[in-house]
Parts: C-alpha cells; structure tokens; sequence
C-alpha cells in the first residue's frame, strides 16, 4: 500500500499513430513503420524457460541486475528509461521488458515488466522474487521517481492487459520494496485502440504526467489528448485535444519534469499530416497549462545535407533549461548508409553534433534494421553533477552467424555545457556481444553515470520474424566513473563537500550538489543577505554518498543569497544569485 494518498494531479495523454513506410530503397524514402502491439490469444500458455547463469556471458562489463528473458524490442520510438538514482540516497531502481517463454507462441503471451532494486551502489541487487509489474501480460515500461510528498518512490508505466488495454502506473511504496500498487487507468477515449507504449514523469508537485500512443497503423486517425488526474486517484478532467489538426506518429517518446513545476513532452513526427520533426510542448505549472507546440526540430540543410531528425530522441532538465539530444540521418545520402549522427541542442548552445558520422567506427547493418535502421542512435541523456553524459548505442563490424551486426555501447560526455563534446568513448568492447537501448539515469552524483542496457550473445531482433537466433537477453547495470570531471568532483565520498550551484545566475530554480562523508545530520539552509533564514533545502541523516537538492526561488525578490551546509563539525557556505 502506499504510505499515504499520493497528491498525483496530472496524466497527459500523447495519442498519435503508427505510419506506414517501405523497405530497402537506394535514396530516402518515408521511414520503416513502428511495429504494432501484437494481439494475444487470451485462452494460450506458455512455460517459463530457467534462467542461465549470468557468468556465462563472455567478456560482460558491468553487474547483471537479475532480469532477463526472451523479448528483445525494448522501445517502440525515442530513447528508453529504464533507470533512476534517487538523490537523497543513492538507492537505484531499475524496469525491463521481458518474456519467459522462447516460443514463437508463448514469447509475445508470457511478456512481462519487471523490476529490481539495489542499495549498495549497484553490487548487489533484489527482483523480490522475480516480481512483475503487474503479473499479467504487459510491455514497454519506463520509471521516474516521485517528487513531493512521496519523493523517491518509483512510478512504473507499461501497457498491461486489460479491458481495455491502456497505459497504466505502477507506483511502489515503501521505496525498494517490489509492493507495487495499481493506480487507476486513464478514462478510455471510447476508440478500437486506446493510448499505450507510456513514457512518465514525475512534476515537483508529486503528480504523473504520462506520453502515450494509439496502436494504429493507418494515418487517418490519431490526434493527442491531455488528462489531468486529481489527487482523488478517481476523478479526472476532461479530455483535452494537445495537437488539433494534426495526425502524428506514434510510439513511445520521452516526459521529464523538473523541481520547480516544469514539464516537457517531446515527441517525434515522421509523417502523417504533420511536418516532420522533434516537437515539444511544455507546461511551467506542473502541467495545469501546457504552451502550443513547437517543432524545435525540423529536418535542417547542412551545406549539401538535408539532415532529417529520427525516432530517437530525448531530453533532461538542468534547473530549467532542458537540454535535447537526437539522432537525425542525411536523406540526400545515396545507397542504404543514411550517415547519420548525434546531435545536442540548447538555447544556449544551439545545434553541436555531439557524435560525428564516422564509417570507422560505427557500421550500417542491410541484413535485419528495420527498427534500428541507423548506424548509431538511441541516445539516452542525463546530468552527472555539471557534466552532460550521453550513451548511445553503435553497430559494429563483426556479425554473428546470420550476418546480423553487433552492437556496441559508447558514450560521450560535455564539461562546458554542450558546447564541445569528448571523443566517443566505447564502453561495451565485447566480442561475440549485442548490446543495446542504453539509458542513463536522469540524476547521477558528480564523477559517475549510472546506466543500464541489454546484452544477448547474438544479434538481430528475435521478437518479430526475421530469422534471429532465439537466445535470452540480459539487463546490464554500470556505474561509470567519468575521466573528466569538475574540479574536487569523484565518485566516491572521501569528505564533505558543498558544490556551487548550477546554473547560477538563475530563475527560478537551481541545484546544489553536495557530499557526505560520514554518517549523521546534514543541513543546508538558504539566508538572505541580512543573516535571515529564507528557506530549508535539507534537515535529516544521510549516509555516506554524494547527493543533490533543488531549491525554488520563485517567493523570492532577485538579489544574493548564501547557501550553508552543516553536518558535525563541517560548515561550508556560498553565494547564489537569483534574477528575475
């Protein structure tokens, strides 16, 4: 049960559509559709498979998180979420989709969302059992951690079956335990196909936001709506239509919210009605209101290139500037090889390809990418104190027996930033491997990135018909210690430390890094330039580790402000300018 009501007060709802597209061509054509959701005969079984022991895998960097199975399609559209740091203790929680059963038959019927838990840094990890969220058939989770009253429980959201089968939440409680309660679905649109593959993200007032689509293949339907959930967990708004006009692709795209009331959807068109591109729409008030929508994104002209943003695609807030990551593919390229590349973008920064197009180190793969189509891409973003970090993943030379091209996971990283990136750094150099769909903790102590990924000893993708050997993949967890940090940054807690905050000038709100070396009391409190007490950011015991905390200043005037931490005999403050 939950530890008390949790004040939830919105579920957005991003409803598009899936969109046709043709196969192999020597010039660009409209993209491979994205597959959809596979019915299910309600009276079939299937039998579990055991699992192999995980020292079996050759050459495995990283720790194993207990889950594994046979499905191995793990987003249907942008980067997948599969992980997040809690920064008040570093717990780490993590989601994958899987299935028990390797049969044609029973692999789409035994799919399941699982989840699993560690405390210690990701060394060791609990599954509770192998518990599944919920345990029936159900697909494509991604996890945020709540923020307000109930901070730090992870919120689940999947598609499981049900009449109808729609995007749900899933929310554990207490926090690392595997209880996790079933909140009550979204009012159905009354449609054939209702709104799944969610996307969740948890607004600073403790409310869900949640992006889904329609499994609709045609493009003759499929506009957006938005919910607003109260904290009732029973009543709901009225529908709400985000994007008249409209048909829009469908899939799975990305939701982040920050702790001062600001909420993004960013989703991505590739035909239909709607002009290509990455489009976002934003709320500033824990998504009650939500801003028009703008196509941040449309397919850009780089000298001779028209550079055309794909699938993949996502974004973090840092304080209240959201920075953006995509892959985008040059469709003025001749033969099968799109030349595609990673792009970063900010308001600040503006467009900086963060990963370069290079035949030596990123392969295209003709036999089996009809939903990985690009040498390199799925890119996951996340901050590590004032470091950017993005994984992504890239097809190699090497194949397996069926010609099918592994891949690899690599990564890159900004200091000043976005402005200029470090040489991809190849994390997964793993012969005879398939690594894929990494994702980055949104939140990550300074000098380290917390990331997770899948991992299976052939390629191809066994989930749709191809001819992919049948082999089980593995979700993989690395904490990665960065080579370029701040200065005094580490990823390992030898004394205390308050960190300037970031960004700084800054309206409304800003983050304080900060380090405990010992177990105890920590304080940080906010005083104005008088000596008196504007605000308690923190007043509780932590543990040894590296933490991170938002403050609000929208009740504030502008002007400066100190900032003070106190744990023991350790005093340590600073200065904060606030412009309004």
């Amino acid at each position: 049960m939950l530890k008390k009501l949790i004040p939830f007060a919105l579920v957005a709802l991003h409803v598009g559509l899936a969109y046709g597209g043709s196969g192999g061509r020597e010039r660009f054509t409209a993209p491979q559709p994205l597959p959809p959701e596979t019915p299910v005969d309600a009276n079939a079984t299937f039998k579990p498979v055991p699992p192999p022991d995980w020292s079996t895998m050759n050459n495995a960097v990283g720790t194993f998180t207990t889950l594994t199975g046979f499905y191995d399609y793990q987003s249907n559209g942008g980067s997948v979420q599969h992980i997040q740091v809690n920064p008040a203790n570093g717990n780490i929680h993590v989601t994958y989709m899987l299935a028990t059963d390797s049969t044609a038959a029973g692999l789409n019927l035994s799919r399941r969302v699982a989840y699993a838990f560690s405390s210690d840094g990701g060394v060791s990890w609990n599954n509770f059992s192998n518990v599944t969220v919920p345990n029936r058939r159900s697909g494509f989770p991604t996890i945020d951690l709540l923020q307000g009253a109930n901070a730090g429980l992870p919120v689940i959201a999947s598609h499981p079956d049900g009449t109808p089968t729609i995007a749900t939440l899933f929310v554990d409680s207490p926090e690392g335990t595997g209880l996790f309660s079933e909140l009550t679905p979204p009012p159905a649109l009354g449609q054939t196909l209702e709104p799944i593959w969610p996307h969740v993200g948890s607004a600073s007032d403790g409310s869900m936001i949640v992006a889904a689509s329609q499994n609709n293949q045609t493009v003759t339907t499929g506009v957006g709506w938005h919910n607003r959930m109260q904290n009732d967990f029973a009543t709901w708004n009225p529908t709400w239509d985000m994007w008249p006009g409209d048909v829009q692709s469908g899939g799975r795209y990305p939701v982040r919210a920050n702790g001062t009331g600001r909420v993004g959807i960013l989703w991505n068109t590739s035909n239909g009605t709607a002009v290509a591109g990455n489009r976002l729409r934003e709320s500033t008030d824990n998504g009650v209101t939500w801003s028009a929508p703008v196509n941040l994104f449309p397919p850009r002209v780089v000298g001779a290139d028209t550079m055309y943003p794909y699938v993949h695609c996502d974004f973090v807030y840092n304080g209240d500037v959201p920075l953006y990551v995509f892959s985008e593919f040059n469709i003025n390229s001749t033969g099968t090889d799109l030349q595609p590349d990673i792009v970063f973008y900010s308001a600040a920064t503006g467009f900086v390809v963060a990963v370069p197009y290079d035949s030596t180190k990123y392969y295209f793969d003709p036999v089996n990418q009809r939903f990985h189509r690009d040498n390199l891409g799925w890119p996951s973003i996340g901050l590590s104190g004032s470091t950017i970090v993005v994984a992504y993943q890239g097809f190699q030379q090497e194949s397996d027996a069926r010609n099918y091209r592994y891949s690899d996971i690599w990564m890159v990283t900004s200091n000043d930033g976005g402005n200029t990136w470090s040489a991809p750094e190849r994390i997964t150099d793993t012969p005879n491997q398939d690594e894929r769909y990494p994702s980055v903790s949104k939140w990550n102590a300074p000098g380290v990135a917390n990331m997770v990924w899948s991992q299976k000893s052939q390629s191809g993708l066994y989930a749709f018909p191809g001819g992919a050997d049948t082999v089980r993949s593995f979700q993989v967890f690395l904490r990665k210690t960065l080579t370029s940090v701040g200065e005094g940054e580490t990823g390992v807690a030898s004394s205390f430390k308050l960190s300037q905050n970031f960004p700084n000038p800054f309206n409304p709100g800003t983050k304080i890094d900060y380090t405990v070396s010992k177990s105890g009391p920590v304080s940080i409190k906010v005083y104005n330039m008088l000596g008196q007490e504007v605000a308690t950011l923190l007043d509780q015991d932590l543990s040894p580790g590296q933490y991170q905390v938002t403050f609000d200043g929208s009740a504030l005037a502008s002007g400066v402000y100190m900032y003070r931490m106190q744990a023991g005999s350790f005093v340590e403050s600073k200065k904060m300018i606030l412009l309004k």
